[in-house]
C-alpha cells in the first residue's frame, strides 16, 4: 500500500527495490538516515568553509571562541527545545486522546533536531580546522551567523506547531488533514457502482496455508504491497492477509493466508514486508483518524469535562471524511495483476465499519446532550441524502436509533465495531 494505491492492476514486471522507495517504507530508517546527513553536511562544511577565501579576514582566535560558543550553547538549547515535545505529547495525551500521535511524529521535529546536531559539528570541527594562521576567511562568521538565523527560524517552527498541537481546532484539522491523505492513498477517486459491493475474492488458486508471525507482537502499521506482489507472480500465487494495518499480531499467530504456493519463500516475504510497531500510524491505517477523532469526542462528553460543544467540532470533522468516502468504491482490497490473476487480498473495512466507528458511540453517549444530538441526526441525513442506494441502510439504521433513543446495540442489524481490533479474522 505504501507504493501502490489500493484497487489498482499492477503493472506484473519484477519490482525494482529502490533506495527511495524502501525508505520511504521505512520511516524509522528515514528519519536516521536524514539526521545523519545532517551530521554528515555539517562535518563536510566544518572541514571546507575555512579554506574558501572571501574578500575579508576576521581574527583566528574571535572565530574559534565564537564557533566554540555556539557549539557549546546549542547543547542546552537542545534540551529547551526537546522538552517541548515532551509537554505537548503529553498534553495531548490527557486533554484529545493517546492515540495522537501528530506533533512528535511530524517532520519538522526530527529535521531539527537533524539540523541542530549538525550545526554542533559544523561549529566544532570548523573550530579545529582554523589552522595556525593570525587571520581566517571572513566566511566562516558569515556562515556560523546564518546557520543561527535558519537555527531561529526552525525554533519558531517548533513553537508554533507545539502551539498548534495544544488546540482544539488546530488538532482536528491536523486529523482530517492525515485522514484525508491516508483515504486518498488507500481508495482511488473512482465512484461506486451502484448494483453493490463486488464479489471478493475470486480465482484464488488451489491449495493454501498460514504464513505464521515469528516476530515480537506490534500494531501493523504498513505493509509493502509491491514487495508481496512481486513474490507471488513468482511463485504465481495470492496472498490474503487476516490481520489488518492497525491491528495487533500475536506471536506465533497467523498474519495472512498464501494461496497456491508450496515453498517458504513467500512467507518470508510477506514477513518481511510487514513494519509493525509499538502504535498505530497514519501512514497507511485509514481507520486511525475515524478512531482518533471518536476518541476526542468521547473524552469530551466524559463526565469529568462535559464538552459537548467539543463533540460537535469533532462531528464536523468526521462528516468531512464520510462525505470523502460516502460515493466512493470502497471495495479495493483485491489487488490484481494486467491478467485478472489476484495476488494480494487486503481486509479493508466496508462502508458501514466507517459509519460505526464515527457515530456509533456518540450516538450512545452524546445523545442526551441537545447539540450533540440535532449535530449527529443533520450529518446522518446529509449523508442520507448524498448516499447511493446500497450505502443507505447504515446511515437510516443509526438515524432510527437516534430518533428514537434506542441504543445503537439494540437495533435489528448489529453496528460496526468502535475499532478494527475488535474484529476477528
Amino acid at each position: 500500500m505504501s507504493a501502490l494505491p489500493a484497487g489498482t492492476a499492477y503493472t506484473e514486471r519484477r519490482p525494482v527495490r529502490r533506495l527511495g522507495q524502501g525508505l520511504r517504507r521505512r520511516r524509522r530508517l528515514r528519519v536516521g538516515l536524514t539526521q545523519l546527513g545532517y551530521v554528515a553536511i555539517g562535518l563536510a562544511a566544518g572541514l571546507l568553509v575555512p579554506r574558501i577565501h572571501v574578500w575579508f579576514t576576521v581574527s583566528r582566535g574571535e572565530s574559534a571562541q565564537m564557533l566554540f560558543a555556539v557549539g557549546a550553547g546549542l547543547i542546552p538549547f537542545i534540551g529547551v527545545v526537546f522538552s517541548l515535545l515532551f509537554l505537548v505529547v503529553q498534553f495531548g495525551s490527557t486533554a484529545f486522546t493517546p492515540r495522537l500521535n501528530l506533533f512528535h511524529s511530524s517532520p519538522v521535529v526530527w529535521h531539527a533536531f537533524g539540523f541542530y546536531m549538525g550545526m554542533i559539528v559544523y561549529s566544532f570541527v570548523a573550530a579545529f580546522s582554523l589552522g595556525r594562521s593570525d587571520n581566517v576567511t571572513g566566511l566562516v562568521p558569515i556562515v556560523t551567523v546564518v546557520l543561527l538565523m535558519v537555527a531561529v527560524v526552525l525554533f519558531r517552527a517548533l513553537q508554533m506547531r507545539a502551539f498548534g498541537s495544544i488546540q482544539l481546532a488546530s488538532t482536528l484539522e491536523q486529523v482530517s488533514r492525515r485522514g484525508r491523505r491516508v483515504l486518498d492513498g488507500v481508495y482511488p477517486d473512482r465512484p461506486l457502482n451502484d448494483d453493490g459491493e463486488k464479489a471478493s475474492p475470486h480465482g484464488l488458486p488451489s491449495g493454501r496455508h498460514d504464513v505464521i508471525w515469528s516476530d515480537r507482537p506490534g500494531v501493523i502499521q504498513a505493509i509493502d504491497v509491491p514487495r508481496i506482489i512481486g513474490g507471488a507472480r513468482e511463485g504465481d500465487a495470492a496472498v490474503e492477509f487476516v490481520v489488518a494495518i492497525g491491528e495487533t499480531v500475536q506471536q506465533q499467530a497467523p498474519v495472512a493466508v498464501v494461496h497456491g504456493a508450496t515453498d517458504m519463500a513467500l512467507d518470508t516475504t510477506v514477513r518481511r514486508a510487514i513494519r509493525t510497531g509499538a502504535e498505530r500510524t497514519f501512514e497507511q491505517d485509514p481507520t486511525l483518524p475515524f478512531r482518533v477523532l471518536a476518541d476526542i469526542a468521547l473524552r469530551a462528553l466524559s463526565s469529568g469535562i462535559n464538552d459537548p460543544t467539543t463533540a460537535v467540532q469533532v462531528l464536523d470533522s468526521e462528516e468531512g471524511l464520510l462525505r470523502m468516502l460516502v460515493a466512493r468504491d470502497l471495495d479495493v482490497g483485491e489487488i490484481t495483476g494486467p491478467r485478472g490473476n489476484v495476488r494480494v487480498l487486503l481486509p479493508l473495512p466496508s462502508w458501514g465499519d466507517y459509519v460505526g466507528l464515527a457515530v456509533d458511540e456518540l450516538i450512545d453517549m452524546g445523545a442526551k446532550y441537545v447539540q450533540v444530538r440535532r449535530r449527529l441526526e443533520r450529518l446522518l441525513r446529509d449523508l442520507l441524502a448524498l448516499a447511493p442506494a446500497s450505502r443507505r441502510a447504515p446511515l437510516q439504521i443509526r438515524l432510527d436509533c437516534l430518533v428514537s433513543g434506542r441504543s445503537t446495540a439494540e437495533s435489528d442489524t448489529p453496528s460496526a465495531p468502535s475499532d478494527r481490533s475488535e474484529r476477528q479474522p
